[in-house]
Parts: structure tokens; sequence; C-alpha cells
């Protein structure tokens, strides 16, 4: 028998009812292809927003004392594979001296003949430096010392003052990211000369084409390299922009992974829709000699066209989905996003894998379609296509044996006995487990809310309960798709309003203050005639200023691990950055005033440590021991930072000036005024005045404009789960056709009728947000567990009520929108055809 022949007749007969199916197909290959483009840009745009302050993706070697190295062993770097764009960099602390001010700096010395160094360091200004008597600026410096190029300025090196020309100005972040400090560049070969270092290097830069090579690179380094020098991240961006890029990531695979499974549950509804349609149909083909196992081809056969027909359909709607929502990540995060561009293999792998999840989905209904007697082709359909669907034990088995694989899963994650990688695909088993075991409380839940909704519409509620009771399965995926959609919306919505609270409270208490004063560290003038001399004493002294906090940063090694030391004056007038209750903000004041350190928790991660051990610090060629005080939820270099109080600290090592003074002004002071005179007062010496508020508008609009994004994402899941509401009444309609024709023939009216189709999707809609309000509070408390493991630390825990109303107002709202069409649909229906319908 020609099966395929049957199956374009089939859809003739129903053009209706087959151009649903193939849209189903097209909806679910379009929202994975969309939202797949989508998260593409998502990741483009925020990589390129982070780039921008981070820089290139690269490694460094250094000696494993933190001494200096043979140049012969940069040179032999530049041989091993990964390493051949790599250059080495000296740097050296010094004073220097430009028209009678003398300042602090860093002074950068590589090989002005690589041009690797060079497409790391763009020279805005001038030209590069190549001799002995040229030197490059940080432009930002210049700026605010007002130089220019061609101006001359001295470097006091160990064999006396050095003169140089200004050559060029450089980039300022660009020379940050080779060195935080670096205000001056010049000639490796002068550097060395200068300062008696021989030919010995500090470390030696090897840039990488993208992050994803990091951990190659690294090991063929290792493998190449002696015992004494080491193979690390600059320590300036180790962890920051990986923590922020993990988190992100788990974020956008979550979605992807939901969306994957909305569009299988839309092709798999679709489709057993079709074979309870069609069961009168199947049974007369099994008259005709039809056999189980051409049954079965035929439903796989019809689901793979369906999936061909729907590919080709949902490729073009999904490319212009992720477009569109590409162009509202752009304006959301108000920058200059790149469009992902489609890859090649995505077209024609769509067009395998959506056939293949097609025909995978047509299985569950071929293997029913054995059931169907060939009697039943003699038999009265009028009761919807045959009899009431049995308790679906199977099916629910199933979900409890996901679910228990699910926890066991989650469970490693949390205990760490399994990578944290392992918490995706546990998160989606669980919640296909859940789905899956909805039909075992389907019935008092559906009955149980036909009551609720029955003071209004009591002859509508019951007909519509009985319809979705009559078809268990084909009721739980429809609910299915809300509830991953509920999910994402509560679960995922949860977790990043907890952890952006988190983050803004913790940039809140860092940047407290009014002004910012940051630099080169300023040399400490001499008084002349009861002056003040520093910049403190300097600022301090201007009208309407109240106080001044002092920080330096160190780059450090704990217990040799790259981490930054940050060595603040803890200010009692001013509030810890930290979250803690009231009583343990005053111990942890009195520890840092004690000399002891607190640090990030996601150091003390890794190098599993607790209050009261001690930590070994490299820090300004010295190694000091200091306890740890507390452990603590910090930003800082994505966790690794080192905090020591000032007064402590200042009896260890030799602090010097400090980078960055935090003013806090007056109340009632005006900042303009204040802000204007500081920069006059201190911007000759190289110092930049920005206003706080400034920086937190901009870190604001950072945040908010990726939230913003993965709030689309979400989005993007509600409307798809209307659009499968909207799918499943209409095919239902048509399913009912002869139902509700014999009930308008007894009385009822079309107003009835379009409320009949309106209840039943109240009833998917309320189905929906309570079971997928109870899958987004399971989710929630999960990826809170799971984000110690995840990303080194977890935001507080804390569930939004309001947000839970949100998605489940939208949920009933995508619903009865969705139940507008078909119900009116069904009220126009001609009453002789639809009695006549089979």
């Amino acid at each position: 028998m020609n099966l395929l022949h049957i199956i374009l007749r089939q859809w003739r007969q129903r053009p209706a009812r087959t151009l649903l199916s193939i849209l189903s197909v097209a909806i679910g290959v379009a929202a994975v292809l969309g939202v797949t483009l989508a998260q593409s840009s998502v990741r483009l745009g925020y990589r390129k927003l982070l780039a921008a302050v981070e820089g290139h993706a690269a490694l460094e070697v250094a000696a494993a004392d933190g001494s200096r190295f043979s140049q012969s062993e940069a040179e032999r770097i530049e041989t091993i594979e990964g390493a051949d764009e790599s250059f080495a960099i000296v740097t050296r602390a010094t004073l220097a001296r430009v028209q009678r001010k003398r300042f602090r700096a860093v002074l950068l010395g590589f090989d002005p003949t690589s041009e690797t160094a060079w497409s790391v360091l763009p020279v805005i200004s001038g030209q590069r430096c190549e001799h002995e008597d040229e030197a490059l600026m940080s432009a930002d410096l210049a700026e605010s010392m007002q130089l220019k190029v061609g101006d001359r300025l001295v470097v006091l090196a160990r064999r006396g003052p050095r003169s140089a020309r200004i050559a060029g100005l450089v980039d300022s972040a660009a020379l940050a990211e080779l060195s935080p400090a670096a205000s001056l560049v010049m000639p490796l070969a002068a550097v060395q000369q200068f300062f008696e270092l021989g030919a010995r290097v500090d470390r030696v830069r090897v840039l990488l084409g993208s992050d994803t090579d990091r951990d190659r690179v690294r090991g063929l380094l290792e493998r190449g390299l002696p015992a004494d020098l080491i193979v690390q991240a600059p320590v300036d961006r180790s962890e920051l922009g990986n923590t922020i890029i993990r988190s992100l990531e788990l974020a956008l695979e979550f979605a992807g992974a939901l969306t994957m499974a909305m569009a299988v549950f839309i092709v798999l509804n679709t489709l057993r829709m079709n074979f309870g349609e069609r069961r009168r149909d199947i049974a007369i083909i099994r008259v005709l000699g039809v056999t189980t196992r051409q049954l079965v081809s035929l439903h796989v056969l019809e689901g793979a066209a369906l999936g061909v027909a729907g590919s080709l359909l949902g490729i073009p709607l999904g490319i212009a989905m992720g477009r569109a929502l590409a162009e509202v990540t752009r304006s959301l995060l108000a920058a200059d996003v790149p469009s992902a561009a489609i890859p090649l293999w995505s077209i024609p792998v769509a067009l395998v894998v959506g056939p293949l999840i097609a025909a995978a989905a047509a299985l569950l209904p071929a293997l029913q379609s054995r059931h169907v007697s060939p009697s039943e082709a003699l038999g009265d359909p009028s009761a919807g296509g045959g009899p009431r669907e049995r308790f679906p034990l199977a099916t629910i088995l199933i979900g409890g044996c996901l679910w228990a694989v699910a926890t066991a899963l989650l469970f490693g994650v949390a205990t760490e006995r399994l990578s944290a990688q392992a918490a995706l695909p546990a998160g989606v088993l669980m919640l296909v487990g859940f789905i899956a075991m909805i039909p075992a409380v389907l019935a008092p839940l559906v009955r149980a809310l036909a009551r609720l909704i029955a003071p209004w519409m009591n002859l509508e509620s019951s007909f519509a309960a009985e319809q979705l009771l009559g078809r268990r399965t084909r009721t739980g995926l429809t609910i299915g798709v809300l509830v991953v959609a509920v999910n994402a919306g509560v679960g995922m919505g949860n977790a990043i309003i907890n952890n952006v609270n988190d983050v803004r409270g913790w940039y809140r208490r860092v940047l407290a203050g009014d002004l910012l004063l940051s630099g080169p560290k300023v040399e400490e003038r001499q008084s002349d005639a009861g002056q003040p001399s520093s910049v403190r004493e300097r600022v301090t002294s201007v009208a309407g200023v109240d106080y001044v906090v002092e920080t330096r940063y160190f780059s450090t090694r704990a217990n040799g691990l790259p981490a930054l030391c940050v060595v603040h004056e803890f200010d009692p007038r001013v509030e810890l950055p930290w979250t803690a209750s009231a009583d343990e903000h005053a111990r942890i004041r009195r520890e840092l005033a004690a000399g002891r350190a607190v640090i990030g928790s996601v150091l003390a991660r890794k190098l599993q440590m607790v209050p009261g051990d001690t930590l070994r610090l490299e820090l300004e060629g010295r190694s000091l021991s200091v306890q740890v005080a507390a452990v603590v939820r910090d930003y800082t270099l994505g966790g690794l930072g080192v905090y020591l109080d000032r007064a402590p600290a200042a009896e260890l090592i030799t602090l010097g000036p400090a980078e960055t003074y935090t003013v806090t002004l007056k109340a009632g002071t005006e900042l303009e005024g204040v802000m204007n005179e500081l920069k006059g007062l201190v911007g000759g010496e190289g110092l930049v005045v920005s206003s706080y508020a400034q920086l937190r508008g901009e870190l604001n609009l950072l945040i908010d404009g990726v939230v913003a994004a993965l709030w689309a994402l979400i989005a993007v899941g509600f409307v798809i789960g209307g659009i499968a509401v909207a799918n499943t009444l209409t095919m239902s309609v048509l399913e009912q056709t002869r139902e509700l024709g014999l009930l308008r023939i007894v009385g009822m009216t079309r107003a009835q009728v379009r409320r009949l189709v309106a209840c039943e999707s109240l009833l998917l809609g309320l189905l929906g947000a309570l079971m997928g309000s109870i899958a987004g509070l399971t989710t929630a408390w999960i990826i809170h567990l799971c984000s110690g493991p995840l990303l080194g630390q977890s935001a507080p825990f804390e569930f939004h009520a309001w947000l839970l109303l949100v998605n489940l107002g939208g949920c009933l709202l995508i619903t009865l929108v969705a139940a507008w069409s078909p119900g009116a649909r069904a009220a126009r229906m001609n009453l002789l055809e639809a009695i006549a319908f089979e």
C-alpha cells in the first residue's frame, strides 16, 4: 500500500488540520532558531561591552617566585605552539617630572619592533616611541596635566635622570590592560638599561584568539615551560569577566533549553491531536488490510513530512524572530551591538533536526494507533473520536524516574561531586518529569477549578472540564507549554532579580561618596608657608568637602593564586561594602583594625579557607601572613579581593600615595562647584575628578540593558505559549465540530459556544499558572542552591511575590487572548456542515 498517497489524501481532506500541524512544527523550529540567534546577539553584545572594559583575551607567563627572568626564555616562549602572538613586558615604578610637576608613575617597557604589542596598544596621537629618548604617555594623564606631543619629561632612573620627548599619546584603557597602574611607555631596552635590569623581563603577554582558546593554549605552554615559570591569567581580568560570562551563559543556555522543550511539547501535542481526530480513518485502513508495522510507518512518515514542511516555513520565521530580538537587545543595551551572523550550518541542521523531532514525536500516536480496532470503522464517531483516554500510568512512572535522576544530579552539583554543568540537563529533566506527572493530579484540579468558575459559567465550565479530562495527554502537553513559560518567568526571573539586587547593593556601598579622584600616584610635595602638602589635606581644605577616604590597590598572590589586595581606609562614617548584620559589621571593623584580612567568597572557595585560617600574601616583594577575619560576598575582581585596613597595613609594607580618593561633601553643597574647584586644584598633577553619580548611572545602564535582554528572551516563552494554546484550541474546535453543532441544535447560543471555548482556555491557563508557579518556585530554589558551585558565590534567596503575580496574570491573559479566534470560529460554524463533519 502506498503510504505517501494515503498521507497526501488525508492532507487534502483536512487542509485546516494539516495547516495547523505544519504551523506547530514551524513555531517550534522558529522558536528554537530565533532564540538561538537572539542568544548569540546577547553574547556578542555583552562580550563587546566587556571587551571594551577588559581588553583582549590573554595569558601571561611569569616567574613562579615573582622575580624577573631571562629575556632568552621570553624568546623561547614565542616558539611554543599557540604563543606566536606574544611579547615581553617589564614594568618599573619611578618618579617623573614635567613642567616642574613631580608625580609617581609606572613605566612600562616592551620591544617597539613587536607589531603584536602595538596591536593592543594603539597610539591615538603622535607616533610610536622607537628610541631611548622617546616616551609615550597615557592620553588621560596628558589631558589632566595639560601636556601635548612634543613636550619633554624627566624620568628618575637608577642611573640618574633621563630626559625623553613625549612622542605620542596612547589609549589609557589599552595601557591599563597591559599594566593597571602604567602611565608611561618606553622601549624595553631603554628601561632595562636605565634601571640596570640586565636582559631580564617581568612577564610575557600571550594574546589569544578568544577566551575559548585559554585552556588549550595554557596546556601547551605549561608542557613547554621550565618548572620555574608559571602560566596565569592577567590579574586584572582573571575572574571578573569569566564570572559575568558564566552567569550570562548559564541563563542563555537555560532559556534555550526551555525553548527546545516548549517546541517538543508543541509538536507532540499537535501530532497527538492529529491522531485523536483520525481514529475512524485509521480503523478504516485497518479494515483494508494495513498491518500494524505499516500503521506505525505511516505515522512516522507523516511526522517527518510535517517536519520538513514546518522547517521550511519555520527557518525564515526564526531568522526574522532572531533579528527582531537582536534589535530589541541592541536598543536595550544602548550600544552598537553587532547582529549575530546566521551560521551556514544552522539551516541544514534545522532541516534535519525539525523532521527528526517531528518523526520522534509521531512515535507516541503511532504506538497508540496499534490499539485501534477495525470495528471502530463501523462505530459512531460522535463521541469525539473514540473512547476516553486511560489513566497514563506509564507516563507518570517515567516522569517520576526523570525527577529522581534530576534530583540525584542536582545533589551531586550542590555537593560539588559533579561538574556544575550538570545542573542544566538536571533542570530540564526535572521540568519534563514534573510535566509528565501532571495527569496524575489533573482530574481533581480540573474539577476544583471548574467549580471555582461555575458561578459565572456553570454549563460551560462543566462541558469544558469534560473536554479536558476526556483527553488527558493532550491537556497535559498543552499545560506543559504554559508550565515551561511560567517556570522561566518565575524561576529565572527570581534568580535574575536576586542577583541584580545583590550586585546593585554592593556597588552602591562601594561607590558611596560624591566625587572620585583617580590617576597616577602623586608624590607628596614639601609644605610651603603652611600650605597643605598631601592630596588629602588639599582636598579636605576645599569648602564643602566633609571627609576623604583613600584606597590603594596592589596586585598580589594569595596562597599562590592571583588576587587583588585592596588597602582601604575603613572610615566609621562610611558603610562597609558587604551585606551583614550590624553586629557582624562591628566585629569586622574590629578585626580589620587589628590587622586581619577580609576575603571574597570566590577566593575563599578556591583556597578552601574559612575565618581563622592564615593567608599568605606576596605583596610588594614581601611574603606576609595574615589571619582571615571574615569571608564576604564581594564582586571585586570576581570575588578575588583581599581587604586590609590602611593603618595596620602601613606597618607591614610601604603604602605610598593612594590611587583613588573618595570625596564626600557636606549636606547642601553644590556638586558642580566643588568638582570644578578640585579639577583646578589637583588636575595639573594627573588626578582625574569624576562624579560617583555618573559612575553609578553607567553601571545601572549596563546592568539594566543585559537584564532587559534576558527578560525579552523570557517573554518570548509566553508568546510561544500563547500561540501553542491558540493552536490547541483551534484544533480542539475542529475536533469537536460535530459535537458543537449538536449542542447548537439543542439550544446552545453563539455566546455560550464562545464562552465554552473561553472557559476551556481559562481552565488551561489556570492549570498552567498553578503548575508553572510550583515549578518556578522549585527552579528558583534550585538555581540558588547551584549558584555557589556554578559561580563561586550566591546571592541571598528572596522570593518576590509581585513576580509570581505578574507571571500568573500574564499566563491567564495570554490564554484568554488565544481563545478569541477559535471561539469566534466555533460560534460562526454552519450547523448542517457541523453535524455532517467527520
